[in-house]
């Protein structure tokens, strides 16, 4: 096992990961949102109808952070709660016009700033994501082992 190449493929994930959060975080502060609200409105907009128990699930955070960060949301009019019909205890939790635009604009002009990126053959950027699921996927094997 190369342990030295392990090590610069862990911190060259690390370092694009930052880059890519700084830039994420830059747009959502121009438009007076943080970035765990803007992947919360991203979600909601992809899963619309989510309650906030499977809202918190997707955004990795726990229950209770995320019922702050609805509030939050919702007195902004970015979010509308409502109850489920199929289950009354259950909110659902919508995207307002007002949402959809702030996710869409932030969103727009984030990936206007990854434009770079498509400088990169589109077949060598689906090797490496083939690549990085595969490791995911095997982090994933051995965590359940444990």
């Amino acid at each position: 096992m190369d342990e030295k190449l392990i090590r610069e493929v862990v911190l060259s994930f690390r370092t694009m990961q930052r880059k890519i959060h700084h830039y994420l975080q830059e747009e959502a502060t121009k438009r007076d949102i943080t970035t765990v609200q803007l992947f919360a409105l991203g979600t909601l907009k992809r899963e619309p109808h989510l309650t906030l128990g499977e809202l918190a699930e997707r955004v990795q955070v726990n229950k209770s952070t995320m019922s702050g960060i609805v509030d939050r949301l919702v007195k902004a009019n970015f979010l509308t709660r409502g109850r489920d019909e199929g289950n009354r205890r259950a909110l659902n939790l919508q995207l307002t016009s007002e949402g959809l635009a702030k996710v869409d604009d932030t969103y727009d002009v984030f990936f206007d700033r990854l434009e770079a990126v498509l400088e990169i053959d589109s077949e060598e950027l689906r090797a490496m994501l083939m690549t990085h699921e595969k490791m995911i996927a095997l982090l994933e094997r051995k965590g359940e082992a444990e």
